[in-house]
């Protein structure tokens, strides 16, 4: 099925969600009419986000500040099955379920009546535990399966949901592109009573995986890692291109660094060729890590470079020094937080240009991804900050 029809169909599929969710949206304002809001009485509490790795990341401060807003509540999350590791050792979270409404939406998952069913299996789950409370941190997706747990208050925001959806609203809107989404995540959390701050990221490294990371890095003694995270999900222009990362690559070497290729199993064939093409080859462990070992090999890393992605965000959250490489994704929107000035890009009329909300990748309209073919080594190394912990060689 070719690329024009595969869109046809995630639109067709889009308007047929908002739908039932709008029908969804009248059916619980008929049934729980305005029932104001009383804090004292939530026991039970549903957070869902649904979408990537570092959108997940980015909503841990909501998930911290409602769990102190509601110490005694049971509070369960409802996120994909491959980023349900980054909140296997989080503290504030009592329940992680899972649903992966990404192989729903697109073709041929979408005709699959076993993984609906399974989906249907978990709604009736959510059903049966009778929340009092949901936050719908991102998307219709989002806004349906809370509409269909049967939550009592439901909070999120209004433009991206047919009316009604929620009854707890969150202030503004999601769609500008002028605050990051850690403060869009946590907009959520205070419609139902949350505190704004903190809203520092989070990530946790289990003891197990730690040591897998130290063995891993282990033969090469006492190096000052750098992690070079050269994928990126949901399209080719947020890509760096190959031989800009092999002359950095060959630079932070040159500087006495050791570079560590990382990201998932889909980026092996492409880092092999990176590493092969290195005077010195880099440590590759791209896809070769589980997503609790490559948080535990970031924790260990001085720096990570790399592009708008997962282990880019995963780093920030674990407190490593991190480069970003932007171009066509909005650096105020999705930028690593609480590291303005990490942010490497090339000036462009057009950048950014991504914007999430569409469904669509991130592609190039004029095919020359001019905004990181110009992003040059030496920019992107300028004023690297030095290495924390251990310095000797």
């Amino acid at each position: 099925m070719n690329t024009a029809i595969k869109h046809v169909a995630r639109r067709a599929a889009g308007v047929a969600l908002w739908l039932v969710c709008a029908a969804l949206a009248l059916t619980a304002r008929l049934r729980h009419g305005r029932q104001p809001f009383r804090p004292e009485i939530v026991e039970r509490i549903l957070i869902i986000r649904l979408d990537l790795i570092g959108d997940v990341l980015f909503s841990v401060p909501a998930i911290r500040n409602t769990r102190q807003r509601f110490p005694n509540a049971r509070l369960d999350v409802l996120v994909a099955p491959n980023t349900a590791p980054l909140l296997a050792e989080c503290p504030y979270v009592d329940n992680i379920c899972t649903l992966d409404v990404h192989t729903l939406a697109h073709v041929p998952g979408v005709f699959s009546l076993g993984l609906w069913r399974q989906a249907w299996q978990t709604v009736q789950t959510l059903r049966a535990q009778r929340y009092h409370l949901c936050l719908s941190l991102y998307g219709v997706p989002g806004a349906t399966i809370g509409l269909l747990t049967g939550a009592t208050h439901r909070a999120g925001f209004a433009d991206e949901a047919p009316p009604g959806s929620f009854s707890l609203l969150a202030a503004g809107s999601r769609l500008p592109q002028d605050r990051h989404e850690v403060h869009c995540a946590l907009a959520v959390a205070q419609a139902a009573g949350a505190a704004a701050a903190p809203d520092r990221m989070e990530a946790w490294v289990s003891t197990a995986d730690r040591a897998w990371a130290e063995a891993a890095l282990a033969p090469t003694g006492r190096a000052r890692w750098v992690a070079c995270g050269h994928g990126a999900r949901n399209g080719y222009a947020k890509i760096w291109p190959r031989r800009h990362w092999v002359a950095c690559i060959d630079q932070l070497h040159q500087a006495g660094y050791r570079a560590v290729l990382v990201g998932g199993p889909d980026e092996a064939s492409e880092a092999a060729q990176i590493a092969r093409a290195c005077a010195e080859p880099p440590l590759v462990l791209t896809g070769k890590t589980t997503l609790a070992q490559l948080a535990a090999v970031l924790e260990q890393c001085a720096l990570m470079v790399g592009s708008d992605s997962g282990p880019l965000h995963l780093a920030v959250a674990l407190g490593t020094r991190v480069v970003g490489l932007y171009g066509a994704t909005s650096w105020v929107r999705y930028g690593p937080f609480g590291q303005p000035d990490a942010v490497r890009r090339h000036p462009i009329f057009c950048s950014p240009c991504y914007r999430p909300e569409t469904g669509r990748p991130a592609i190039c309209r004029y095919g020359t991804v001019e905004c990181m073919e110009e992003l040059k080594p030496a920019q992107v190394l300028a004023g690297m900050p030095a290495a924390k912990g251990d310095t000797g060689q």
